[in-house]
């Protein structure tokens, strides 16, 4: 039960003495009481995190040196040290640009299969590294033109791409699916049908058959991921009449949309989790820390999201390109200096990573609106464990909450970490329950996160490099460009390359490519496409020109 009182309506500003800061009055403070029932029951917690693609958006993060290449993992992925995201949300990569660039397919044709092309994998493996209890999932933004060359296998769908809902897509998945199970020993958790390209149930009843019958009945299949048309859920109440559809779609799943009330009900009656497979939060500072946590909450509150992944982690791109900082929580942009930028995005994560896991339970009654402004979500573990996160953006009001905390949780002190626009997750005293009951007063703009968990810091390395130009002249042995760049790809570019040496920015020497002007070259880049690609973007140009589409 919820019990509100309210005390004052407005809030007065004052000046606290001896800091000049401005502080809410304690005089105008709004009460609140909240009743923690650890036998209330709740939906189970899918986890927060990111997506890594959507184009191309970490491509630079294999390129840096060491340490600081580990340590940007370790800031994102590792438990209890910096983001320690729970969730990580991977492109599976179809040649085409998703947004920010493209990555190199493990099909190009019908009849090709290469499992060491591009860097999903090897990001997958480190995040797994850092955490073995992190979920994997993912779909296609983009696919192959081969997908559904022949019209007369296609499925029925609607508001989309016609060519993609075809048995070649369910081929296509299962292939990069057993790719990554055979050579790099990792499961998906799940997998989307496809990154907002509308919706098939015929695709849907295939794939979940398919994927039953190689061996991947347990990766749960998600659908259809679309951005917030009003079209976005319409197959949510066709669940109760179309059994196969409703059999094959383990979990409902969209970019931002909001469930009605009808929705909601059909999908607490047919058992289906909700998730948000893309949430955006473009701020700036900390601005965009809070701006996750409420999201992080709200999408809970509001639309019953028990897994929320935010487009997109670590900008691994340059800062020419669109998206290239807002929505990210780490810059990774300069390989060639080491350095790397933490933003104030990062620890908004952190508030939810270091005191949540896949698994625990959000508390009926436990969750909802702060009566002065914010928001606030209640955990528990299996063990009995239990985090409170709150948010107060765009509160007016010092706010004072006390709860009331049945025997059945953990009576023990509860951790206190703190961040507002001044200081970002700091650790505060800890608060004693007495007689089942704590109280906690709240500032306006800032996010708490109390847990009788611990272990919890504030990562952090001090020996990031100081950042450097783009050091010229610049020069790489093409041939020495590990995977997953195709080395004949590699061939054929230095080939093309040294053809054109009489350019006078290239200059070529016994394999090498000297390139003299230019910065955005990096031939990392070229495993943004297929070697067709390369080829046809390559013909009939100038150098100048092949140099600077590279």
């Amino acid at each position: 039960m919820l019990a509100l009182r309210k005390i004052a309506v407005a809030a007065v500003l004052t000046v606290a003495v001896g800091t000049g800061v401005a502080v809410a009055d304690s005089s105008a403070m709004t009460e609140q009481t909240i009743s923690l029932d650890g036998q209330a029951g709740g939906s189970r917690f899918d986890g927060i995190g990111v997506v890594d693609g959507g184009g191309a958006t970490s491509v630079l993060l294999k390129d840096y040196p060491e340490p600081q290449r580990s340590q940007i993992l370790d800031l994102v992925y590792k438990p209890k040290f910096g983001a320690s995201v729970s969730a990580l949300y991977l492109e599976i990569p179809g040649d085409g640009n998703s947004t920010q660039g493209s990555m190199p397919s493990h099909m190009h044709t019908r009849d090709d299969l290469n499992y060491q092309r591009g860097y999903m994998w090897w990001v997958a493996q480190e995040a797994k590294k850092r955490n073995a209890n992190l979920t994997l999932d993912g779909t296609a933004w983009s696919a192959p033109g081969w997908i559904g060359g022949n019209t007369a296998t296609r499925f029925n769908g609607s508001h989309g791409d016609a060519a993609f809902w075809s048995p070649d897509t369910i081929d296509y998945y299962l292939k990069w699916l057993q790719g990554l199970r055979k050579v790099y020993g990792l499961e998906m958790d799940a997998i989307g049908c496809r990154n907002e390209k509308g919706v098939s149930y015929e695709f849907a009843e295939q794939m979940r058959a398919m994927l039953d019958r190689n061996g991947f009945e347990k990766v749960k299949l998600h659908a259809f991921d679309n951005w917030p048309h009003e079209w976005g859920l319409d197959f949510v109440k066709d669940m109760t009449t179309d059994s196969q559809l409703c059999k094959a779609v383990n979990i409902v799943s969209a970019h931002m949309i909001s469930t009605s009330p009808e929705q909601k009900a059909v999908l607490a009656q047919k058992g289906k989790p909700y998730w948000n497979t893309e949430e955006h939060v473009y701020k700036e500072g900390f601005d965009c820390e809070i701006g996750i946590v409420k999201a992080f909450n709200e999408n809970f509150i509001e639309r019953g999201a028990t897994k929320i992944v935010n487009w997109y982690g670590i900008a691994g791109l340059y800062p020419m390109q669109p998206y290239s900082k807002t929505p990210s929580m780490l810059l990774a942009c300069s390989p060639w200096s080491g350095h790397y930028v933490v933003r104030e995005a990062l620890w908004g994560y952190a508030h939810y990573g270091q005191f949540t896991q896949v698994g625990w339970r959000y508390l009926n009654h436990g969750c909802g609106k702060l009566l002065g402004g914010g928001s606030f979500v209640t955990m528990k573990s299996p063990d009995a464990d239990y985090s409170v996160i709150l948010e107060t953006k765009g509160a007016k009001t010092v706010q004072q909450v006390r709860f009331q905390v049945s025997s059945d949780l953990q009576d023990k002190a509860l951790c206190v970490w703190f961040s507002d626009a001044k200081e970002q997750f700091v650790r505060r005293a800890d608060i004693l329950p007495a007689n089942g009951e704590f109280a906690i007063t709240l500032q306006p703009d800032s996010i708490y996160s109390l847990s009788t968990t611990r272990g919890q810091q504030k990562g952090a390395f001090d020996d990031i490099p100081k950042v450097t130009p783009f050091p010229f002249p610049y020069t790489r042995l093409l041939m020495s460009i590990p995977n997953p760049v195709n080395m004949v790809t590699c061939r054929i570019i230095q080939r093309t390359l040294m053809a054109a040496s009489n350019s006078s920015n290239v200059r070529t020497e016994r394999g090498s490519v000297f390139v003299r002007s230019f910065p955005c070259v990096q031939f990392h880049g070229l495993q943004t496409g297929s070697l067709t690609q390369f080829l046809a973007m390559t013909s009939g140009k100038t150098t100048k020109s092949v140099l600077m589409s590279i």
